[in-house]
Parts: C-alpha cells; structure tokens; sequence
C-alpha cells in the first residue's frame, strides 16, 4: 500500500490546499480522496478538482496513522 499526498482546488472559493490517502493504486486514492474533500468542504464532487501527486510513500506498517474521529 502506499500514502498519496494529492493538491486539491475548490475553483468556486479558489481554495487550494492537500490531502493524503493510502490506497493500493493511484486511482483508488485519488477517487478517496475526491469523495473525502467534497465531504469535508461541504460541497459537491464536480465543485472539487484533484490535482497532482505531490508525494506517494510506501507504507511499512511500522507508520502510525491518526484516523478521521481518532484521538488519543
């Protein structure tokens, strides 16, 4: 598996920011991430536009990764 860093654009706010997801292929990610951001932004999928990878690492299953409501 492996973490992909992608540049997400909000073209109607002109918002531009990040986010990552693990997934087996860049595609898997990149469609996560998509439904993630327009969850996160409050707005629809087409209002959301996935850039490019700006990083992808391998995970090694020693990572520690803080999920969506999880805290300690």
């Amino acid at each position: 598996m492996t973490r992909y860093l992608f540049e997400y654009e909000v073209p109607s706010t002109g918002k531009t920011a990040t986010f990552s997801w693990i997934g087996k292929s860049e595609e898997e990610a990149r469609a996560a991430v998509h439904a993630k951001v327009a969850d996160f932004e409050f707005m629809e999928l087409s209002d959301i536009v996935v850039g490019k990878v700006l990083e992808a690492k391998e995970t090694t299953g020693n990572q520690y990764y803080e999920c969506e409501g999880c805290s300690a």
